[in-house]
């Protein structure tokens, strides 16, 4: 469906279920996918007080919200393990030794900072053609749901989990 916009450009509406997301290091989490926000941002201000009102005036940095995903868990809980294995590496919870495997967790993995895992969102057309692609830079994993198990659940019952990481900045680009 398509409407006219003021100066005779045409658009279609854009859909929620007409995305891709892709991270370095955790390559299970693309196949798997069930939903990724796209952050919001916010720009904190500046209180200058007068003998009247108060005026205010832009921050100096912007504030990201964090990136969550919801994602299928599969049988062999690869899509759950991968990310609990990085942020059991960047913690390092028995020995020092875990952290220095973190590059080993991943062969994508950054080198330099194994902590870190640039993600990619592809934003598609309503024909699933690449439209826009947001780059997540320095993502790491914060949180890691708990996978709930049920007796009364049915067999069509799929076992979904959330993940939420935090980044440095993300940028659009037009495809």
């Amino acid at each position: 469906m398509s409407s006219c916009l003021p100066g005779g450009e045409g658009t279609s509406f854009l859909h929620g279920n007409k995305f891709q997301l892709n991270f370095t290091r955790v390559p299970y989490l693309q196949y798997f996918c069930q939903s990724v926000n796209l952050p919001g941002v916010s720009l904190g201000e500046i209180q200058r007080n007068t003998p009247f009102v108060d005026i205010y005036s832009p921050g100096e940095k912007a504030i990201y919200e964090i990136l969550n995903v919801t994602f299928i868990v599969d049988e062999n809980l690869k899509s759950w393990w991968e990310i609990h294995d990085w942020i059991r590496a960047m913690t390092f919870p028995t020995t020092f030794d875990e952290y220095k495997g973190l590059n080993q967790l991943s062969p994508l993995a950054d080198k330099e900072f194994p902590q870190f895992s640039d993600a990619h969102l592809s934003i598609l057309t309503s024909a699933n053609n690449p439209n826009y692609r947001v780059k997540f830079v320095d993502c790491f994993p914060i949180s890691l749901s708990s996978i709930m198990f049920s007796a009364t659940d049915t067999p069509d019952n799929i076992i979904t989990a959330d993940a939420s990481f935090r980044f440095s900045y993300f940028n659009i680009d037009k495809m």
